[in-house]
């Protein structure tokens, strides 16, 4: 375990956060066996063998008391680099320092080091930080007797304390109905029907009449509002409401960049937010000047977990893209610049070695500054969607063996990620290939399996029941009369499945209803 999280830490590693702690790892000019380690990690393209090669270069020492030193050291520079960086670690950094100053009697230093976090805390709207500066304060105030204090500054800052509370409530408020609306989606799936809707009637109220308080001006609470309320619009399928809520959410952020998380990972996660909107409602070209902010945030010098992640959503929604404007050469094109991340076409699922230095100079990435190993893509919902559409790129473009393939990749990758929509259409996507490979027999058993998976889950999506009722009206095989008449029973249904907003889950990624009025 140790050895798998010390593997997952050096990963996230940005290249700066690398080279500053070689630098402060050898400024002594001695030889150390958790440097080496270190080396061992980043470099090393077999992590199965990194532990043989430290026990022969130091066969006497401990691998995992030299794993467990490494994890702090690094964890302990990292803190440090953040202290400089994140005012959340700031701040933190500043009410140690203050308890450290009253613990020595030092309280002038101590109520210093609070007047600084305060300030910090009301620059980044950190109400937690605030109060807890502001009790430590009132604390130390009555210890030393309230030394040159007049009453009226006791109770200003009283009063300063009791509005970072009432503040905090009503964000905690806030938190608990987004947390619950997401809860409530997360065990009813898709509320599509009129009597489950009603069920979230309480919350909506609640969090409307949140937005009328006090804190309706504050940042926090304006944007867990628009999370909600995008949130939401996109479970119950009302896809432009969303929209305009996402793009409203992100001027909002953008507004506010002194307030954003270092990474900013609220800010990429309302970015793909806006972009998985557009791609739903066929609003593809809008999706460019979104992009061209998910681009700046993703070769940026953030950590490499942050940078991974955005380069994985830059990847899949440009190639979404390309492929919802129907440019399926363009798309093949963009598929082979961005081929040395994905796996090789006959990889094994096991696959858990470090992408080469090879593979990266060919994308011309520096070294340091990219996905850093196999193993972690492979465990991510994001690479699966981006393994569904790189195999959509093939299919499109008739080379059905690699489609198959890539597809397969993603899916026995997957098998415990059964719930999620983009296994879900993987598998789908799995069978109109066998289809067209002609694989019937095949195609038979993998259909029994879907419905076998996914019956524990509920009704079958309309899209799915058409997709099978064509498939065994075998196009291929049957004659023209029959498939007219097939045509002629299912059209009407085709067209609104198309516009029903619950079978969206699964249109958005792929429109399979478009695509079987083509079979027939």
């Amino acid at each position: 375990m140790l050895k798998h999280n010390l593997e997952k830490l050096v990963s996230t590693l940005s290249s700066s956060e690398k080279t500053l702690f070689r630098k402060l790892s050898i400024s002594d000019r001695t030889e150390k066996d958790y440097l080496l380690l270190f080396e061992l990690l980043c470099e090393k393209e077999n992590e199965s063998g990194i532990e043989e090669v430290y026990k022969e270069k130091y066969p006497k020492k401990s691998f995992d008391n030299t794993a467990a030193y490494l994890f702090k050291t690094l964890t302990n520079m990292l803190v440090q680099l953040r202290v400089d960086q994140d005012k959340w670690f700031h701040i933190h950094h500043c009410l140690m320092k203050a308890q450290l100053c009253f613990e020595r009697s030092i309280p002038e230093m101590g109520l210093k080091e609070l007047k600084k976090a305060q300030k910090l805390a009301d620059e980044s709207q950190d109400h937690l930080m605030h109060y807890s500066a502001t009790r430590m304060e009132l604390t130390q105030i009555s210890e030393i007797g309230f030394r040159g204090m007049t009453e009226q500054e006791l109770v200003n800052i009283q009063m300063k304390a009791k509005h970072n509370l009432q503040t905090l409530r009503q964000v905690q408020e806030h938190y608990s109905l987004y947390e619950l609306l997401n809860y409530r989606f997360t065990l009813q799936g898709t509320i599509t029907e009129d009597r489950n809707s009603k069920k979230l009637n309480d919350l909506i109220l609640s969090e409307l009449s949140l937005t009328t308080r006090g804190s309706q001006h504050q940042f926090e609470s304006k944007k867990l509002h628009l999370l909600f309320q995008s949130f939401f619009f996109i479970r119950i399928g009302e896809y432009t409401p969303a929209l305009n809520i996402f793009k409203e959410l992100n001027k909002l952020i953008e507004m506010h960049p002194h307030l954003w998380t270092s990474p900013p990972y609220d800010y990429l996660s309302a970015l793909e937010g806006i972009l998985d909107s557009l791609r739903t409602i066929g609003y593809y070209h809008e999706m460019d000047y979104f992009l061209e902010k998910i681009k700046a945030l993703a070769f940026n010098d953030y950590t490499e977990h942050f940078s991974s992640i955005a380069k994985q959503s830059l990847f899949l929604y440009t190639l979404n893209m390309l492929l919802g404007k129907k440019q399926y050469k363009d798309a093949a094109v963009y598929l082979k610049s961005i081929k040395p991340i994905l796996p090789s076409a006959d990889q094994k699922i096991n696959n858990e070695t470090i992408m080469s230095k090879r593979s990266k100079i060919a994308m011309n990435i520096p070294h340091d500054g990219f996905i850093s190993s196999k193993k972690q893509i492979y465990t991510n919902e994001k690479h699966l969607e981006l393994l569904f559409f790189s195999a959509l790129t093939f299919y499109l473009n008739k080379d059905l063996q690699k489609a198959n393939q890539y597809i397969g990749i993603g899916i026995a990758a997957n098998k415990n990620n059964a719930k999620s929509m983009i296994y879900r259409v993987s598998r789908l996507l799995r069978i109109i290939i066998h289809l067209e490979l002609d694989n019937m027999d095949y195609l038979q058993y993998e259909i029994r399996a879907h419905k076998r998976l996914f019956a524990k889950q509920g009704k079958a999506f309309g899209t799915e029941q058409m997709l099978f009722n064509m498939i065994a009206a075998d196009p291929k095989r049957s004659s023209p009369a029959k498939m007219r008449q097939f045509e002629k029973k299912y059209k009407l249904r085709l067209e609104n499945l198309k516009l029903d907003k619950h079978e969206q889950q699964i249109l958005k990624h792929f429109n399979f209803c478009e695509w079987i009025q083509e079979k027939i």
